[in-house]
């Protein structure tokens, strides 16, 4: 204590202080441990100086840390059991009075190398979980578990990193959503989202789950040839690791058919970023059933495979999605279009373009919002009655995404 000494009564002699608050004075001073450290140095003034004045508690914080610690560390220790982690790191929060008292104290004493409250008490909850959750590390960038340390409030709130699947999927029916309506469950029409996603919750012990698509299939088309890549969020999962093979046989066995998932691997948040990044970049392959209305003959086909064949089309928003999407014009390219004749009002088409293109309006024209399209090149009106996605394909030429 000799080094600190002077500095130590000095800061007494404005009132007693907690060992947080001196362990923060002196942090640089004090080792790996400066709380329990600054610790040592008081038992020492009270073992040594019975007339010191330790009583009080803290004229930096009021005894709040010594009066509060113990007890949130109790609810972050309950908040954490029973949870799987591998990495933590805490944070603070105290009140701004607490901050100034020790910075007014801080500049009138000026020690060579002091920290912030916040971060000798995050510290010290750090070692504290690493001792009583042994193999925990601390990550202060990207932890599986992050606790707040309220002490404002009285109160402890944990954050669980979720975990990342990343998957394909096939829609096999038509009639199903992708996604949940404002992210409510349907059980009498269940989408894509909560066929996987329930499943998934219940493996890993989660709260709730979000399904990031690579772009996304009206609720009447099938996703079918290769499936649609996709990563699920699980979020606040009690679990880290689950099997994964068991896990898509059981997501299978519940769809009863109606879709399917393949290749489920761990994921992080890259992924997830380039699969929003890259669908519009994208190329797509759809096959639709088209009926023209007054019908068509064989030298029409020939038409609209060498029109749209290389074809830029001009797309302004389909008016069926200007709730949800911004009324702009897009251009879109057309690389090849296959035709096979049907009966004599329907025929088949495959058309194999970028992503971000509204199939259905190429076929329909959608009153002249989308040109060219089958409609403005027959002189007649034509509709998409099924469609169906057969392959999703990155910018890379690959249809995996990993």
């Amino acid at each position: 204590m000799a080094e600190n000494g002077g500095l130590v009564a000095e800061a007494l002699a404005r009132g007693p202080i907690c060992r947080f608050c001196l362990a923060s004075l002196l942090a640089g001073e004090l080792g790996d441990d400066p709380v329990g450290r600054a610790g040592e140095i008081l038992r020492e003034i009270r073992d040594s100086n019975s007339a010191a004045d330790l009583s009080g508690g803290c004229s930096v914080c009021g005894g709040l840390f010594e009066e509060k610690l113990d007890a949130l560390l109790e609810e972050l220790t309950r908040e954490l059991e029973d949870v799987e982690f591998k990495s933590f790191k805490s944070g603070t929060r105290i009140p701004p009075e607490v901050e100034e008292n020790f910075d007014e104290l801080r500049a009138s004493l000026v020690p060579s190398s002091p920290q912030a409250i916040k971060v000798t008490i995050s510290r010290y909850v750090d070692a504290f979980v690493v001792e009583k959750f042994p193999g925990t590390e601390i990550d202060p960038h990207r932890p599986e578990a992050e606790g707040l340390l309220d002490f404002e409030a009285g109160r402890v709130s944990v954050r669980f990193a979720p975990v990342l699947i990343f998957g394909r999927y096939k829609k096999l029916v038509r009639g199903i959503p992708q996604t949940r309506y404002g992210g409510e469950a349907n059980p009498d029409n269940p989408s894509v989202e909560e066929m996987i996603g329930e499943p998934a919750v219940e493996a890993f012990g989660g709260e709730d789950y979000r399904l990031h698509g690579a772009g996304r299939e009206d609720v009447d088309a099938r996703m079918l040839g290769t499936g649609r890549p996709f990563v699920l969020e699980i979020r606040r999962p009690r679990k880290r690791r689950a099997d994964l093979e068991r896990l898509r046989e059981e997501i299978n066995l519940k769809a009863g058919g109606r879709i399917e998932v393949s290749e489920l691997s761990y994921s992080d948040w890259g992924t997830v970023i380039r699969l929003k990044e890259e669908s519009p970049k994208s190329k797509k392959v759809y096959r639709c059933r088209v009926e023209v209305e007054g019908g068509y003959d064989l030298g029409d086909l020939a038409l609209i495979e060498r029109a749209l064949s290389g074809a830029v089309i001009s797309q302004r928003t389909p008016r069926r999605v200007l709730k949800r999407r911004a009324d702009m014009v897009r251009e879109k390219r057309v690389y090849r279009v296959k035709t096979w004749p049907l009966d004599g009002k329907s025929f088949k088409i495959i058309v194999i373009c970028d992503g971000g293109l509204y199939v259905k309006e190429l076929i329909s024209g959608d009153d002249g919002r989308t040109r060219p399209s089958v409609a403005s090149l027959l002189g007649k009106k034509a509709f998409c009655r099924e469609l169906d996605v057969l392959a999703v394909v990155n910018p890379t030429g690959s249809s995996r995404q990993r």
